[in-house]
């Protein structure tokens, strides 16, 4: 833990304690500890390596001590390693950017710990309200309460098993290596299988869909307030609405497509009406437009025609003479 030391290497601090547990080979010894950082170093990690062989000294003499940890820098210094060898303490070190998935304590016990730690802090928090005392220290006495449930020998030795660390098992441990880098065991990337996963979820949520549209029957109508009504009725009254909106519907097709009709004819009249007055202008003044009377020059096919004035030009010449080549398939002649 953390705290600031003076000049004389000492620091004043607050603490809450729970009492000891009688010593037995299921209960282990509490230590704590103050650095300025709140951080472990080398030096402190020599003192704990001396505490832990003389603890396993007296559960376990004449049995060495195998000792898990990653390649913190405290954790490797020489005389560290020496003192541990000393001790017959052989500490194993992880490989680098493989501790949050190899360690044990991340497997199951500090899961079981912080599930218990929610339920109990909630309770004693409102034991403390209840009764008018102060919450400061509920959430640490949940945390003893907890840790006694938690890290129980089951727990531990199955975290180990789990990690396949001790007994060793190379392929639990490739297996969550892998899991890690996100690959599944047939070589198929996490995200495709998730993939796959999620397209049998939602084609079975699309079959019991489909499934329950079959068996339910549903519409619309109009009801009146209070009124009881059986499904059957329901169901007749829906249909009978559901023919008067097709009808309609359909009769407004056909007014839409009678109106579209109408429209089409008019646009074709009005394209006629506009060829008949161009047929009935003097092609050579292009203003003058043929009312009526016989001293007007017209071809025979009626769309050619020139202004009495205008006949007897030379541009009208010209111009009936153009019209006649085209025209000349339908014969000549003209009327006058």
């Amino acid at each position: 833990m953390k705290a600031n030391f003076g000049e004389d290497d000492r620091s004043p601090i607050n603490f809450t304690l729970e009492p000891a547990l009688q010593a037995s080979r299921r209960s282990w010894p509490r230590f704590f500890c103050w650095t300025d950082t709140g951080y472990l170093n080398a030096e402190l990690f020599g003192r704990v390596v001396d505490l832990v062989a003389a603890e396993w000294r007296v559960r376990n003499p004449g049995l060495p001590l195998l000792l898990f940890g990653d390649q913190c820098s405290a954790h490797m210094s020489t005389e560290t390693l020496q003192r541990a060898l000393s001790l017959d303490v052989f500490l194993f070190f992880l490989v680098a950017n493989a501790s949050h998935f190899l360690q044990p304590l991340d497997a199951a016990p500090f899961g079981c710990f912080h599930r218990s730690l929610r339920v109990y802090n909630d309770q004693y928090v409102w034991d403390a309200l209840m009764t008018g005392e102060s919450t400061r220290d509920a959430l640490l006495a949940a945390a003893y309460h907890c840790e006694r449930r938690a890290f129980t020998p089951a727990v531990v030795k199955g975290a180990f098993k789990t990690t396949g660390l001790w007994p060793f098992d190379s392929a639990v441990v490739l297996a969550r290596a892998r899991e890690n880098l996100g690959i599944a065991d047939d070589g198929s990337s996490a995200r495709a299988q998730a993939a796959a996963m999620a397209s049998e979820v939602l084609a079975e949520a699309r079959q019991r869909v489909a499934s329950g549209k079959r068996r339910v029957s549903g519409g619309s109508t109009v009801v009146q307030r209070g009124a009881i009504h059986s499904p059957y009725n329901l169901i007749k009254a829906a249909r009978e609405k559901a023919a008067e909106e097709a009808a309609a519907a359909e009769e407004r097709r056909k007014t839409k497509v009678a109106r579209v009709e109408k429209a089409a004819a008019k646009a074709k009249d009005d394209q006629a009406a506009v060829v008949r007055r161009f047929e009935l202008t003097c092609r050579v003044c292009s203003s003058t437009r043929h009312r009526g009377g016989p001293a007007w020059l017209v071809y025979h096919c009626g769309r050619w025609r020139a202004y009495p004035r205008c006949k007897s030009t030379q541009t009208a010449s010209s111009s009936i003479a153009a019209h006649k080549q085209i025209s000349s398939v339908e014969g000549g002649g003209e009327s006058t």
